[in-house]
């Protein structure tokens, strides 16, 4: 039986309410401290990726792919793209290696090829939430700031999910994709589109700062990134949620209640993440 959907929504603002100030205090420290931090939301979002391969059928190597995701978020974090091109050369010729002298083995390149994608679209797109954070070591600004470009990616994709839920589920009446996802409404999207806009105005005043409390970004970058990220936060949502209906299943697992899994709450932000960090990477600090 599922829950009632006031009971879902209090599930969902208390788990924010968890986890927000976690987020906010390890991400300040920076450091091994948001390392770790990190590293646990990638296990169990790679974690909830095979399993959900495994719905479909698919036998993946999960923990190779797991193990592989750890290093590549390790590596990232020490030594930036330097060993990028050796990492996943060497990673798919393990996985190849791997299947060759698997036993008891259906579909091999269904098994191989779900192992390699979920080290790239889980571990590899999630990484640049790392980036984000370690930002300052790249461009000209204090560690701290990293901090604010990590939380700004967070709300802004976060108000896009806010407002599409909220409203969505209010006065949601057209259906956006009903082939990927039956439950998201054209009203939910463009509510999602419009809180991400005015999330992205707002946290340029109050959160993206330089030491001299100016912000540093401009309105009209802000403005360019929360249509980038609006669009890019919702189409990164039914992609998983195109994952989720080929597996059968609602939510990639129960770990956090009022939005599923791990995976289910950072789905948005597979896409978002890399969009804002090459944003801020390319336009803002050029």
């Amino acid at each position: 039986m599922s829950r009632p959907a006031s009971v879902g929504t209090l599930y969902r603002v208390l788990s924010g309410i968890v986890f927000v100030p976690i987020l906010i205090l390890l991400s300040n420290l920076g450091g091994s401290a948001f390392l770790m931090l990190f590293n646990v939301i990638l296990v169990l979002a790679c974690r909830e990726f095979y399993q959900l391969m495994e719905f479909k059928g698919v036998n993946p190597s999960k923990k190779v792919g797991i193990a592989a995701a750890l290093i590549l978020s390790t590596l990232v974090y020490w030594r930036g793209g330097e060993f990028l091109g050796f990492f996943f050369a060497a990673f798919v010729i393990v996985i190849a290696l791997r299947e060759l002298f698997r036993t008891k083995v259906a579909f091999p390149i269904y098994d191989m090829a779900t192992t390699v994608f979920g080290v790239i679209y889980v571990g590899w797109l999630l990484v640049h939430l790392l980036l984000l954070r370690e930002l300052p070591r790249e461009v000209a600004i204090t560690y701290e700031t990293g901090s604010a470009m990590l939380l700004f990616a967070f709300l802004l994709a976060w108000s896009s999910d806010t407002g599409a839920y909220f409203v969505g589920m209010a006065i949601g009446r057209h259906k956006l994709f009903p082939r990927v996802s039956p439950s998201k409404s054209v009203e939910g999207a463009i509510a999602g589109f419009a809180a991400t806009l005015v999330a992205a105005v707002a946290g340029r005043t109050w959160l993206v700062l330089d030491p001299s409390g100016a912000p540093l970004l401009t309105v009209g970058q802000a403005l360019t990134l929360g249509v980038i990220v609006g669009l890019a936060n919702q189409l990164g949502d039914l992609v998983e949620s195109l994952l989720k209906r080929d597996a059968a299943v609602k939510d990639t697992s129960e770990m956090i209640p009022g939005h599923g899994g791990v995976l289910d709450r950072f789905d948005s932000l597979l896409f978002a993440g890399p969009v804002t960090y090459y944003f801020l990477l390319w336009v803002v600090f050029a």
